[in-house]
């Protein structure tokens, strides 16, 4: 009886023991895969020197030439999915923006189309690629780590809002400052998910709408003669909400 006893509980024990391995296994993979994914995007940064001036140089005054701070021939020999780079001066949000095929291929896949947990920041497939759309759709990862778009959550908070009231969106041909003026949590089917307006006047009644769901008064007001980006990403609050930052285009 003892021997069965003692056998029993020697199983028991080489169970408990494997169901370890194969638990730290597991971490230590998901660990080792969320480190090489944030080194991958990291080393994009070489290609990358946001915010320093772009004025014309000199000798490039008289024709107005761009200098882009953002290497695209470089980052579109790695992908030419890329339509921008994202840019926040206070907070480390610093990201090619991509746009596929669909919306699910960049939830799944990386800058460099391999596999993985962060995905990649993207513009959804209803907007357009130069940022032409009334309201353009940018959608990142919450990630653990506060990596991708993890930081819109901060937005929560008014004071984080006081630290980054504006972001930049570097585009091939021009810089883009962007001024925030609405951030709440909403469900998916709000109606805080549209694009395009059939007209001036539905526009500025969509923009009023999502402005007054600002979880504070930014004190900036959106008009219809602006384009707007609306930043969104994964929230606590569960599956079925996204947290919005909405955005609009500064005047020159």
């Amino acid at each position: 009886m003892k021997k069965k006893k003692k056998n029993m509980l020697l199983l028991l024990f080489t169970a408990a023991f494997l169901l370890f391995l194969f638990t730290a296994g597991r971490l230590f993979m998901y660990l080792y895969r969320y480190h090489a994914e944030a080194s991958a995007y990291q080393k994009l940064q070489a290609f990358a020197n946001p915010g320093e001036d772009t004025a014309p140089l000199p000798e490039d005054a008289q024709n107005q030439t761009y200098i882009s701070p953002i290497d695209f021939a470089s980052l579109s020999g790695i992908n030419s999915d890329i339509i921008a780079w994202i840019y926040f001066e206070n907070t480390d949000i610093s990201y090619p923006v991509v746009q596929g095929e669909d919306d699910d291929y960049y939830l799944h896949h990386g800058f460099d189309r391999e596999e993985n947990v962060c995905g990649c920041i993207f513009m959804d497939t209803k907007s357009l690629p130069d940022f032409g759309s009334d309201n353009s759709f940018l959608y990142g990862h919450n990630m653990k780590d506060k990596s991708m778009f993890a930081r819109l959550n901060q937005y929560a908070e008014e004071s984080f809002y006081q630290e980054n009231k504006s972001f930049l969106i570097y585009t091939p041909t021009e810089t883009r400052r962007y001024e925030v003026f609405s951030c709440y949590p909403t469900r998916l089917d709000s109606d805080s998910f549209a694009y395009d307006f059939e007209t001036p006047a539905a526009y500025a009644d969509w923009l009023n709408a999502v402005r007054e769901k600002s979880l504070y008064d930014t004190g900036i007001v959106p008009d219809a003669s602006q384009k707007t980006v609306t930043l969104m990403t994964c929230t606590p609050k569960g599956s079925s909400y996204r947290f919005l930052v909405h955005a609009r285009l500064a005047s020159e």
